[in-house]
């Protein structure tokens, strides 16, 4: 092989390299844009932000309800199964009451009990007043069941995810979803929320410092959250960012190879 030929051919390696470099350190994203709260200020105590409402119940809801009495046997009618046979939580979620379209309940002898647009302990101390008129000593329990959030976009695992608590912070939401992807764009997440005024969406920026003091800190049953694709990922999300850049040095050492043995 000519050896001039072959040093153009180093020398056209070597830029297309150069170049592969170049394109992937422009494509590279700053830290922060994707640390959580860029630059908050650690060993410091900040003021709790504000909290937002009780979740207030809708149409479809689940409710599981039980009247607990210091007689068994009298609080039977009240229940749709008994205390002693209530078991694990898999057999509570399935004996429930469902909000239906009007938003009432049918509670069993009391009859029809309106509860959409009350919370969860404004609702037990509805049943309770309405159970008082017939037994004496008891004890209402009232659990919202379908406690869910839907998380969508660029995470590890998108979809629905139950909440073990009545509210989240957005961290542990996203942490239930298994973190945001290296694809997905940290400073615009969409926030949708069922409001008795309507859906609210809301941008949030999971990178500001500020977000801690954001009345959205705080993720509710049946929100919805939205991480989009970062919009300066180029080309297949699934190859990886190194693949020109082993094929280059690929070219390069084959280039080598075929010069010594012909040199």
């Amino acid at each position: 092989m000519n050896k001039h030929i072959f040093q153009t051919m180093i020398k056209q390696a070597f830029f297309f390299l150069l170049l592969i470099l170049i394109l992937f350190s422009s494509c590279s994203r700053p830290l922060q844009e994707t640390t959580y709260m860029y630059g908050i200020q650690s060993d410091s105590i900040y003021p709790d932000g504000p909290i937002p409402d009780e979740y207030e119940v809708r149409i479809n809801d689940q409710l599981y309800i039980q009247v607990i009495s210091d007689d068994k046997e009298n609080a039977v009618f009240l229940n749709l199964n008994p205390v002693d046979k209530m078991g694990g939580s898999g057999n509570m979620e399935l004996i429930t009451y469902i909000v239906d379209e009007n938003g009432d309940i049918y509670f069993l002898l009391l009859g029809k009990i309106h509860v959409v647009g009350y919370t969860v302990k404004e609702i037990r101390e509805i049943l309770q007043s309405e159970v008082d008129r017939y037994l004496e000593n008891t004890s209402v329990f009232v659990k919202l069941v379908n406690r869910y959030i839907t998380i969508l976009g660029e995470v590890e695992n998108p979809g629905q995810h139950k909440m073990d608590k009545s509210r989240l912070s957005i961290f542990e939401a996203i942490g239930t979803a298994g973190d945001i992807t290296d694809w997905g764009q940290y400073m615009a997440v969409k926030l949708i929320r069922e409001t008795p005024d309507g859906k609210l969406v809301a941008d949030i920026d999971l990178t500001n410092p500020d977000l801690i003091n954001s009345p959205y800190y705080y993720i509710l049953p049946n929100d919805v959250l939205y991480v989009s694709l970062n919009g300066k990922v180029l080309g297949n999300k699934f190859i990886s960012v190194l693949q020109p850049i082993y094929l280059t040095l690929s070219i390069i050492t084959t280039a080598l190879l075929v010069y010594g043995l012909f040199k």
